[in-house]
């Protein structure tokens, strides 16, 4: 005789697993947000995934305004790394400001095609490319002045620096440069591994921001489903915890970041439908999508308007 099946509930109410794990029912799947714990390295999370996550600031905000910032940017590749850089270098030269800006990921430096201005070390071995990083530095403290660094995901050269100077955050507040920890993150787990990494070894800014691309996250889900695993991850809770802003990055229509990066366009130019000057030809955008980059760029303007203060 066959065995009746047991119904799956159709509540997303947490149960319990057979062995006794929390689990929360997600389209009628089993999702538990404790696995990926150990692809980084990390102890399991204490959240309770039935909660969910709070992505409200939960120390004030610090004002950073008046005060020359360093911006240390680490994500892996596809995680909107370059696009919040060019976003927010537009935004600092519109306003008249000045900024360094200088690329370090020893496997992609892409900044440079779109940013005129932006330093480079010489090479990618790590021990030179890390004391090109500290002279960067001593320069910007020396002349208090604001940078840019672009340090991609797969950079070791802050690592090897925090490892003689763990307290560098510090001696750069000493100095009345304001260091800005900047993440950018999509929805897999192995995107926390620089946040986890410079964290442990004590580069914990009061100002950090964990920037959540929404435009990595498919059209079935939600983005608070999307970043489940990440959200609930005991590296970003802690980040959070001790004061780290979280930040919805909105999503650009893929074939309208497409055409603006094939075109080489700053995004004030593909909102006007206009062209570079001093170069061949490449043709504005077309009417609907300038009406895209528009709407976008406001929502970009909210989306980092808690943090406005930090822009360098």
């Amino acid at each position: 005789m066959a065995t009746k099946p047991t119904p799956v509930p159709s509540t997303d109410a947490p149960t319990e697993g057979e062995d006794g794990g929390r689990v929360v029912r997600l389209f009628s799947r089993k999702r538990s947000f404790d696995a990926p714990e150990a692809s980084i390295g990390l102890p399991p999370s204490t959240v309770d995934p039935a909660t969910g996550s709070s992505l409200a600031p939960t120390q004030p905000i610090p004002d950073l305004a008046g005060k020359p910032k360093v911006w240390f940017v680490s994500g892996p590749g596809r995680s909107g790394k370059t696009t919040l850089l060019r976003y927010v270098l537009e935004a600092v030269a519109a306003s008249g400001g000045e900024v360094m800006a200088a690329a370090l990921d020893p496997q992609n430096r892409s900044l440079a095609a779109f940013i005129e201005g932006v330093d480079q070390p010489p090479t990618n071995e790590t021990g030179s490319v890390a004391a090109w990083l500290e002279e960067f530095l001593r320069f910007s403290m020396e002349e208090q002045r604001s940078a840019v660094l672009d340090l991609g995901g797969g950079d070791t050269s802050l690592s090897r620096l925090l490892a003689d100077a763990p307290d560098l955050g510090d001696v750069m507040e000493e100095t009345g440069v304001a260091p800005v920890a900047i993440y950018t993150l999509g929805p897999r787990v192995d995107d926390l591994t620089s946040l986890a990494s410079f964290e442990k070894q004590g580069f914990t800014p009061r100002a950090t921001a964990l920037i959540l691309n929404e435009g990595l996250v498919s059209p079935t889900q939600s983005r608070e489903e999307a970043f489940g695993w990440v959200l609930n991850h005991s590296a970003f809770r802690a980040a959070v915890d001790r004061g780290a802003v979280p930040v919805w990055m909105p999503r650009l229509d893929s074939s309208v970041a497409s055409e603006i990066e094939a075109k080489r366009l700053q995004f004030s130019l593909a909102r006007d439908g206009q062209e570079p000057q001093g170069r061949a030809p490449v043709g504005p955008l077309g009417p609907l999508n300038r009406s895209r980059v528009r709407k976008w760029m406001g929502s970009m303007d909210q989306a980092l308007a808690p943090i406005r203060s930090w822009f360098p």
